[in-house]
Order: C-alpha cells, then sequence, then structure tokens
C-alpha cells in the first residue's frame, strides 16, 4: 500500500512582478517530497491555505480553483489504482501525468485520445479514423471508463450497448479488437499489469460479401445514361466510377485531378485513405468518361454526398435498376475486385489494384469466384 499526501501550496518566496506567486501541488509519496507547478499563480491575499480555496475576489477564481481541483483528483486517482494494482507508484508515471503531457492515467478513454493524439504519426490514417469512432462508440456508452472497471462484465455490458444501438456482429469484433490494442499499449507503459479481457473471446463471422455482377454493372450504365435526378445521377457516377477503379469511398472523396493522369495509358496514382500506400490503377474507358472536363490540379473530382447519404441513393437506384440486392458503397470495390479477378485470374495483380497490403485479404475474391464455379456446376445436377 502507498503512503501519500497532496495539498495544494503557495511559494511565496518567488514573487512576479504583478505581485503573484505560483500555485504548486506538494506531493508527499511514499516518504519522497515532490513539488508540481500547476501553471497557476494567483496574489497571496488570494489563497487560503487551510481551506484550499481561490478568493472569489480573484479574477478567474473559478477556473483556478477548478485547475488546482483536477490536480489533487488526478494524483488521488492516480494513487488509487497502485493500490488496488497492488504496485509501487512510479514518481516518473506520476510526474508525466501532470506535466505536459497531462491526461487522467486512471481513465481508459482518455488514455486511447491521448495515444491516438500522440502516436498519429506512426499509424495511418484509416486506423486513426477507426480509433477515433471507437473512441466516440465508447463516450456514448460511458463518458469515463476507469482502468479498475475493464473486466469481462465490461465488455458483455458494452457488447449489448453496442447490439442494441444496431452494429453488427463484425463490428462488434471490431470494437473488441481496438480495446484490446490499446489495453496492451496501457501495459507496455506500466498502467495496468494484465490484459483484463484475456479470457473473453468476441468471434469474426464470415460476412455475406455483395457484389454487382457485369450484367447487373450493365443496368446501371444504361440507367446512368438514361433519365435520373440530378442527385440520384451524380451519386451513381462516382458509384460506377468506383466500380470501375476499386477505390474505397474515403479514396473517390479525396480524389483530385492532380491524381489523375489521361493520355494513351491513363491511370491514378494516388495514395490510400486506408493504408497510405501508393497505388497506380489503370483507367479503362467507361472509367474515363465520368471524368469532368480538366480542372485545376486541387480540384476534387467528384462533388460527394456523405457516406449515409449516398448510400440512401444507392438503395433507391438498385430499385430504379431492378437489381434486388443491398448494396453499399463498399461494394464498388467488391465488384471492381470480383470482375477484375474473373477476368484476369491473376490474384496478386488484383491484390496491387486494389492497394492490399496483404495478398491473403485479396483471397476472400478467390473464394467467391470458386463459390461461383460450385453453383454453376451444380447445375448440372438439376
Amino acid at each position: 500500500m502507498n503512503t501519500t499526501h497532496f495539498k495544494i501550496i503557495q511559494r511565496t518566496e518567488t514573487i512576479r512582478k504583478d505581485g503573484t506567486s505560483s500555485l504548486y501541488l506538494y506531493a508527499n509519496i511514499n516518504g519522497v517530497k515532490k513539488y508540481f507547478t500547476t501553471g497557476k499563480s494567483i496574489l497571496p491575499k488570494h489563497w487560503n491555505q487551510n481551506t484550499q480555496k481561490v478568493s472569489a475576489n480573484c479574477n478567474n477564481f473559478t477556473d483556478i480553483q477548478d485547475a488546482i481541483d483536477l490536480f489533487i483528483g488526478r494524483a488521488k486517482e492516480f494513487t488509487a489504482m497502485a493500490n488496488i494494482e497492488r504496485r509501487t507508484l512510479d514518481l516518473d508515471a506520476f510526474e508525466k501525468m501532470l506535466r505536459g503531457e497531462v491526461y487522467d492515467q486512471t481513465n481508459f478513454i482518455a488514455f486511447m485520445e491521448h495515444d491516438i493524439k500522440h502516436n498519429c504519426g506512426k499509424y495511418e490514417k484509416g486506423t486513426i479514423a477507426n480509433y477515433n469512432v471507437q473512441v466516440s462508440k465508447l463516450k456514448v456508452f460511458r463518458a469515463k471508463v476507469p482502468f479498475a472497471q475493464l473486466n469481462p462484465f465490461f465488455w458483455r455490458e458494452y457488447e449489448s450497448h453496442l447490439i442494441g444501438k444496431g452494429n453488427n456482429p463484425n463490428t462488434v469484433h471490431k470494437a473488441f479488437r481496438t480495446l484490446k490494442v490499446f489495453i496492451y499499449r496501457a501495459i507496455e507503459q506500466g498502467i495496468i499489469q494484465a490484459n483484463p479481457f484475456i479470457k473473453v473471446r468476441v468471434e469474426r463471422k464470415e460476412g455475406n460479401m455483395q457484389y454487382l455482377t457485369r450484367e447487373e454493372l450493365a443496368k446501371l450504365e444504361k440507367l446512368y445514361t438514361g433519365f435520373l435526378t440530378k442527385d440520384l445521377k451524380k451519386t451513381l457516377q462516382y458509384f460506377l466510377f468506383a466500380c470501375y477503379t476499386g477505390l474505397r469511398y474515403s479514396d473517390i472523396k479525396e480524389l483530385k485531378h492532380a491524381h489523375i493522369f489521361l493520355g494513351e495509358h491513363s491511370y491514378i496514382e494516388k495514395e490510400m485513405f486506408k493504408t497510405s500506400r501508393m497505388v497506380k490503377i489503370p483507367l479503362i474507358d467507361q472509367a474515363k468518361m465520368l471524368i469532368s472536363e480538366k480542372a485545376l490540379p486541387q480540384i476534387p473530382v467528384f462533388n460527394t454526398y456523405c457516406n449515409q447519404v449516398t448510400n440512401r441513393h444507392l438503395k433507391s437506384i438498385m430499385k430504379l435498376s431492378g437489381i434486388n440486392k443491398h448494396i453499399s458503397f463498399h461494394c464498388a470495390r467488391h465488384t471492381f475486385a470480383t470482375i477484375t479477378l474473373g477476368l484476369s485470374s491473376d490474384i496478386a495483380v488484383v491484390s496491387k489494384l486494389l492497394g492490399h497490403t496483404k495478398i491473403e485479404t485479396t483471397q476472400i475474391y478467390a473464394k467467391v469466384q470458386d463459390e461461383q464455379k460450385r453453383r454453376a456446376m451444380n447445375m448440372w445436377n438439376n
């Protein structure tokens, strides 16, 4: 058990030109005394050492009081966490928590946010986006999640919450996988000693991947040249372009004319948003016809709607074209992959076009091709 004592003191031996002096957090941790600046300074007459309160006559007294109360609160929570885990307080970690990297190290959500902010250069853009989404979801569940509350029961509660919000099993699996990433980061930094979810198992289910056949793609091409409302036509334009190039919604959204090179051998050259990998994708004639006239290099090629509106439009488009499939924008990428693999039978080429970091990721489309072959052969038995 750690023995600690914390209080705020004003060190009046040094007076500033404006007559104020600094407030410090005095910490006695296991017999070791140390002072930590709070970054706040006030006139001596505005500080009551006995009550640990700032006078109401002090300018911004509420902000100053809240700041020093937060320092005391963090110090006590940090101590409580160490005592719960039966470990001796690490003074270096304690100081790091209070200094420039100040955040509540007893709060798992605060730890996640801090890690994302300070290590963003190490993560791919798509990874950062996913981490931020997971933090937002966790905050909806609880504003604060102390490390001490992380256990199998907490996960089951959070899992039920996610399912209740309409998340499918694989989205729940993704959330669990992200939590584990940050738990292991906390273990590496000595904040916790072991994985509290070590006995929890969350299975990933094989998804029912939707994609369009070449015949269905032809129906959309015909619909595009016919009569459509302005908003549906615009959505179908960049959806078809994604079907011809395999680009994700995030890449379509940030695609600029500077990424497109038109000529005898036209192509797109762009860093993928999700993986930060540079890809070079040849453009077929159908794709080139969807590109607007040459504009300034930094002008977006497509004026896209948000993902939710795009998917709502696609639902209407599928209905108008007579395609009875539940299609989201990401299905364009699946369509490109399955059709290209069917035409070329070269999984390595398709993997490079998609910008996959591992060829195993592309194998799912080979499985789709195998299933199509099995269905074709089964027709012999009918």
